[in-house]
């Protein structure tokens, strides 16, 4: 297998994994070509490398930037705008992907509580709804403790040793 095959194995899987989430492949495909370069790329640099226009690029690019798994980079004395995929765990903490996770936990959070003191009947349906809504409160609770746990670690490394000591602790 060649490196180009390589690399359409990995744009594929990064495409997959965005259909997977209910996003459009090209979200998927963008990252995997800033993902693959190992240099900022421009929206017609991207656009070369999917297949896909400027314009769509550049729509899909402010879905990536508004979750912050690229980030936009402006070069002196250049007008256009260049991106970088944030590749690593450093790279996320800096940017505001865990905070867009955090946000929506609290606005989910927030949410299931309204829906809870919005129902004030006492019937068995009513019961039901309390009942499946405090489950999804508990895991609301359990998503944001384990992600303002992960937020505290520096990198990867730090995050796997940590849980490999208390794997064998337990």
């Amino acid at each position: 297998m060649g490196i180009e095959e390589a690399k359409k194995i990995i744009m594929e899987t990064f495409a997959n994994t965005a259909r997977r989430l209910g996003q459009s492949e090209l979200i998927g495909y963008i990252y995997g070509a800033l993902f693959l370069s190992d240099r900022p790329l421009s929206l017609s640099e991207i656009a070369e490398v999917t297949g896909y226009s400027v314009s769509h690029v550049s729509s899909a690019m402010k879905v990536l930037e508004g979750v912050g798994l690229v980030q936009r980079i402006k070069k002196p004395g250049d007008r256009k705008a260049y991106f970088v995929a944030m590749k690593n765990f450093g790279e996320w903490r800096s940017s505001t992907f865990y905070e867009n996770i955090l946000r929506d936990i609290e606005e989910t959070r927030d949410n299931l509580l309204r829906a809870l003191n919005e129902i004030t009947e006492d019937t068995e349906e009513a019961q039901k709804i309390k009942e499946k809504i405090q489950m999804a409160l508990k895991r609301n609770e359990v998503a944001k403790r384990l992600l303002l746990t992960i937020m505290k670690f520096k990198s990867e490394k730090e995050i796997l040793e940590t849980l490999e000591r208390c794997l064998k602790k337990g």
